[in-house]
């Protein structure tokens, strides 16, 4: 009894020290790199505009928000339905008060700390073993790609998704041969993933899909494990509609300019030269490529794998998590034919980093305490690799100021922070743009113009205010007026109190018919499915809440019995 209760304070001790270690290091890192907008990576301006957008929509208390008004001079963006705000959501409301860019750093650390968190809840409750969710933790979470992420990329999206991955395959681990009436991990976790960036969401899906075929025997053994994995893919569905269902829509509605990209895939897949620097990573970086991969702590700890002789049954997990994450670096590799297959959505390969690294955290963490045989030793190694990452965080700031710097004095009009033309309007490439639009330079020699089909139409008193655009209109025969806005389902328009059919014009534009004098008033509304989809996922979530309730309280009274 005494040993069990000197575990159990041990693992309580190690715990703490863990929190304070995780805690440290989420806000040295944040502090060392310095506020995001002082070197600005690769997508900043992008995100942060979407941010920012956000609090603005709180304060004006016009939330959810799909069109970002403001945008392309005006006409316009759809973001708000592209990229959804669920996540980023805790952190735009302290950012009214805050301001944007301190809410974005502070949404830095928390998520950064939260990333450690759930790794260690994780990975302690599949090995029953602090040393290996601590250091599984700090390997996953500080890792050279996610800060490459975070920094070099800005990829907002990306870099929180790290956060859910422990949850997601958690989940996994319950369904395949833990407690499966725990499914309800891998619905929360991937739900989250989509709500926050759905090219990770795909290659989840794959990872998923990869450990699961790789399960077949314990799945086929019980085959109601399978049943309970195709309830927290049913319950998904609707718990992600809000968002799912609104981009189905939009796609639906019209052709993008991301659907006629060149798929570039077979150009960004990983060499051999690439996964060589991709093993130096955080220790030393290219010049002539800005790119980040695995680092040389995790290769020297799977590597330790071939010291080890004992076998246990937690050693087959690490060597599962070991061999899905080669088999994913394969695919990421030149090896995989990207340029010939339908993927070009997915843009670059190395997106699979990610993956990996949460593969080979776990693996390599649990070879690495098979070696260490007292707790002296641990305390030792754990020094390591706190040390290891703190010279990580300077290497890759380094690199990070490198490549901005050079970026910077290259092509300073994309750093102005201030929306134009000549910087794309800090919309992401225009992805989301109708092909009909002839290009975001349309739209800047366009200005205000409206269109009209009579010249004998007369126009006055345009304006916009608060998402609403209108303009006087004087006619006296029908005529179709071409309004400064892009189109996307959901627009409407009335001509005094009167609705207008709305089209889309042959430039991309909102199209209305008019057929006498008065107000034209146009604003964004939500679609009957954006409106319905709210109420679904909100309905679902209730449900799944109200059912880990109900199963926690039916467990601990069937243990209590």
């Amino acid at each position: 009894m005494n040993s069990v209760a000197g575990i159990e304070r041990n693992n309580k001790r190690d715990y703490l020290i863990f929190l304070f270690i995780l805690f440290a290091l989420s806000l040295f890192m944040v502090c060392w790199l310095g506020p995001v907008s002082t070197y600005a990576g690769h997508d900043y301006f992008f995100n942060i505009r979407r941010f920012d957008v956000l609090i603005h929509a709180l304060k004006s208390g016009n939330y959810p928000i799909y069109i970002d008004y403001s945008a392309l001079e005006g006409y316009g963006y759809f973001t708000k339905g592209f990229y959804p705000d669920l996540v980023i959501l805790p952190f735009a409301v302290p950012g009214i008060i805050i301001g944007t860019v301190a809410a974005y750093n502070v949404m830095i650390f928390t998520m950064t700390f939260l990333c450690g968190l759930f790794m260690y809840k994780a990975v302690n409750t599949v090995f029953m073993n602090t040393f290996v969710a601590s250091v599984s933790a700090i390997l996953y979470t500080f890792s050279a790609y996610h800060l490459f992420d975070w920094y070099n990329r800005a990829a907002l999206g990306e870099s929180l998704s790290f956060t859910f991955l422990p949850v997601i395959f958690l989940g996994a681990y319950h369904i395949i041969k833990g407690d499966y009436r725990k499914w309800y991990l891998l619905t929360i976790g991937y739900s989250l993933l989509i709500y926050t960036h759905l090219l990770s969401s795909f290659l989840a899906f794959v990872s998923l899909a990869l450990v699961f075929i790789l399960s077949y025997k314990p799945l086929m053994k019980e085959p109601k494990r399978i049943a309970f994995l195709l309830l927290a893919a049913i319950v998904t569905i609707p718990l992600t509609g809000s968002y799912i269902f609104t981009l189905l829509e939009q796609m639906d509605s019209n052709t993008f300019y991301y659907s006629i990209k060149e798929n570039i895939t077979g150009q960004t897949k990983l060499g051999l030269a690439d996964l060589g620097w991709g093993a130096l990573s955080g220790i030393m970086y290219p010049k002539t490529e800005n790119m980040a991969g695995i680092g040389p702590l995790l290769i020297i700890f799977v590597i330790l794998r071939l010291f080890i002789k004992e076998k246990t049954a937690a050693l087959k997990i690490a060597d599962f998590c070991l061999f899905t994450g080669v088999i994913l670096l394969i695919i990421a590799s030149a090896v995989f034919p990207w340029g010939r297959l339908p993927l070009g959505f997915i843009q670059f390969p190395w997106r699979l980093y990610e993956f990996i690294i949460f593969f080979m955290a776990v693996s390599g963490a649990y070879y690495l305490s098979l070696l260490l045989k007292t707790r002296k030793q641990q305390y030792i190694a754990g020094a390591f690799i706190i040390a290891f990452t703190c010279v990580v965080f300077v290497v890759n700031n380094n690199n990070y100021k490198y490549w901005q710097t050079l970026a910077k004095s290259e092509a300073p009009h994309w750093f102005t922070g201030v929306a134009s033309v000549d910087n794309e309007y800090y919309l992401g490439g225009l992805e989301y743009l109708p092909v009909k639009v002839p290009s975001h330079n349309y739209i800047h020699e366009r200005g205000d113009s409206i269109g009209t089909g009579n010249a004998d139409t007369r126009l006055s008193n345009f304006s916009r205010k608060k998402g609403t655009t209108k303009v006087n209109v004087m006619t006296e025969t029908t005529d179709k007026i071409e309004l400064p806005l892009i189109y996307y389902k959901g627009y409407k328009a009335y001509l005094n109190d009167e609705e207008l059919a709305v089209s889309e014009s042959a430039n991309g534009l909102i199209e209305v018919s008019v057929g006498k004098s008065g107000q034209i008033r146009a604003y964004y509304s939500w679609t009957t499915v954006q409106q319905y989809s709210w109420y679904l996922s909100i309905i679902t979530a209730i449900g799944v809440i109200i059912y880990i309730f109900v199963s926690e309280r039916r467990r601990r009274k069937s243990h209590a019995g």
